[in-house]
């Protein structure tokens, strides 16, 4: 049986459908908190466009997508601690460290503390109040608007942009103890096999990170400040950048050290033979072409702990669902003011 012979994977399954299903109960609590809302303060008759088609109207699109970008934060925050501690106990045999060490490392990467993260959630909070305040949307005006769309919009912006403050202040507590574990991590010029934890660790975040700009990129279409979510966009692709790299600095340096060091070796033995070249002594320069092909290998030896399959699965898993994501959500917007929607 396919999940008996390899119990990791489908253990790895079982956590990627767990995280589903809390997006899934996250989107249906606040889709039932928005629906009763109209139902108990107006009727469900809001919902609907202004010009009478059958379409939804746009402010509730938006708090739709709203709730979306939510709800899928929520479940990265549970998904992405899962990860974490998986890859952090994958490196327990390639650093040497003492048990209070790993027990220090381990703390951080299961969360900062309360204080912390009640900080980094107010701090979201605010900064999504300011959002609110920066992008006041035109819809607001209309005397036929529900007032309770724009409550929503209210609501839902600082509680998203909590939920990402948190998610930033355990990805930068992670990416802390990463990088003092790969301090210590005993590396070898040219081997990086036994790395591919740090290397996966940042891959995952900075794939969840991906994911929910282009979700988020559905706000395009309906917002009346494009800018202002585009600048946000930029800013969260900017995060998932810098954490493919962020667990990974502390190995850097290590495996950046190692070839520094072996590099001065190699080419004072060149010398030696170099010299020994010039006065006639064959024995003395017969290692000359060794050390040479030595040389060449350090010299290209990687000095993260990424291989071609890292920076290719990089581009095609997390930049390809980004501009498809982004391209579909700026082309209906373009069209749909060009046909004045």
């Amino acid at each position: 049986m396919p999940e008996a012979a390899d119990p990791g994977a489908a253990n790895e399954r079982g956590v990627v459908w767990r995280a589903f299903a809390i997006f899934c109960a996250t989107a249906l609590a606040v889709a039932a908190a928005y629906l009763a809302s109209a139902a108990l303060f107006a009727d469900l008759g809001v919902f609907a466009a202004p010009d009478g088609s059958a379409r939804v109207a746009r402010l509730p699109r938006f708090n739709a997508a709203l709730g979306l970008v939510f709800a899928y934060l929520c479940a990265s925050v549970w998904l992405g601690q899962r990860w974490a501690q998986r890859d952090f106990e994958a490196l327990r045999g390639v650093a040497e460290a003492s048990a209070a060490d790993w027990s220090e490392w381990a703390a951080r990467v299961r969360a900062p503390g309360p204080a912390t993260l009640a900080c980094a959630g107010l701090a979201g909070a605010a900064f999504g109040v300011g959002v609110n305040l920066v992008g006041g949307r035109n819809g607001e005006l209309d005397p036929a608007l529900w007032r309770g769309h724009v409550v929503w919009v209210q609501l839902l912006n600082p509680l998203l942009f909590a939920v990402m403050g948190v998610l930033i202040v355990l990805g930068a507590a992670r990416s802390r103890a990463y990088r003092e574990l790969g301090r210590r991590t005993r590396v070898r010029v040219g081997e990086i096999a036994s790395l591919a934890p740090f290397a996966r660790a940042g891959l995952r975040v900075a794939l969840l990170w991906f994911v929910g700009t282009s979700l988020a990129s559905l706000l395009l279409v309906d917002t009346d400040s494009p800018a202002l979510v585009l600048s946000i966009l930029v800013g969260t692709t900017g995060i998932a950048v810098a954490s493919l790299l962020a667990p990974s600095r502390g190995v850097h340096e290590r495996l950046r050290a190692a070839k520094r060091e072996e590099l001065d070796w190699v080419r004072a033995r060149i010398a030696e033979a170099s010299g020994a070249l010039r006065s006639g002594d064959e024995r003395g320069a017969a290692s000359l072409p060794a050390l040479l092909a030595w040389e060449a290998r350090v010299a290209s030896a990687p000095e993260w702990p990424f291989d071609a399959s890292t920076w290719l699965r990089f581009a095609l898993l997390l930049l390809v669902p980004l501009g498809s994501w982004l391209g579909g959500a700026l082309a209906q917007h373009v069209v749909e003011r060009w046909l004045g929607a």
